[in-house]
């Protein structure tokens, strides 16, 4: 565990160093061929200003997509997983007042329910919350011992939807003995194109904000270059 977990860490620390790299060769070598021309500050607003009038664009292909381009190709918030919610001997809910009819109702089977793909991933939260819970009773009681996901066998999964959210039901035992529970889940939809709306919504303030300075800095360059003057150390007008 501790080798993934460097692993990780390591793979985190070369990407920021990579995005840092690139953002310092491309948009600082940028930086300095216009400032070169066109002085400091007046380089930093050309600058800056073309920096998020791209990052609007590239942003907006990420949020929205582009005919070929699927959507949230940028960075990733957090992806659509299942959530178990509850395991026993039996299931009530007032949100989800369905549990008490399965496994008929309205739950159906993976092919019914044309959700075969969710399988595995519903299987495999479930699997990993019974894991949990049992891991938690084993240390209040104070006993020994490793839990598993693969431990407990799921069946009988079914799923339906409740409020425009899927829901699934299966049977869960442990494979190393004990009584059957039914155990629920529910699809998270999650966030994947959170960042990428933000990085949009970004984009556009600092294009906002830096595009009037750009274009007071433009008529005070003009004004210099028809006659005005000004300081030596503020390099090129």
């Amino acid at each position: 565990m501790d080798v993934v977990l460097l692993a990780l860490t390591k793979t985190q620390v070369e990407g920021v160093l990579v995005v840092v790299a690139a953002f310092v060769l491309f948009v600082g070598g940028l930086y300095v061929l216009i400032a070169a021309v066109f002085g400091r500050w007046m380089g930093y607003l050309v600058t800056a200003t073309g920096f998020f009038g791209f990052m609007i664009i590239l942003s907006m292909i990420w949020a929205f997509g582009w005919p070929s381009t699927p959507r949230y190709l940028g960075p990733k918030g957090e992806l659509p997983h299942w959530e178990a919610l509850a395991a026993g001997h039996t299931l009530e809910s007032s949100d989800i007042p369905v549990l008490g009819d399965y496994p008929g109702g309205p739950w159906k089977g993976p092919k019914a329910a044309k959700l075969t793909t969710e399988v595995d991933p519903a299987t495999l939260a479930m699997q990993e919350f019974l894991a949990e819970e049992a891991a938690a009773e084993l240390r209040q009681a104070g006993v020994e011992g490793e839990i598993t996901a693969e431990t407990f066998l799921v069946r009988d999964l079914r799923f339906a939807t409740v409020a425009e959210e899927e829901v699934a039901v299966a049977r869960a035992v442990a494979s190393t003995g004990g009584p059957e529970v039914l155990v629920t889940a529910v699809k998270n939809e999650g966030s994947e194109g959170l960042p990428s709306y933000l990085f949009l919504g970004a984009s556009i303030i600092g294009f906002a904000v830096h595009l009037p300075f750009l274009d007071r800095a433009e008529r005070r360059r003009k004004e210099i270059l028809t006659g005005g003057g000004q300081a030596p150390w503020r390099g090129p007008a």
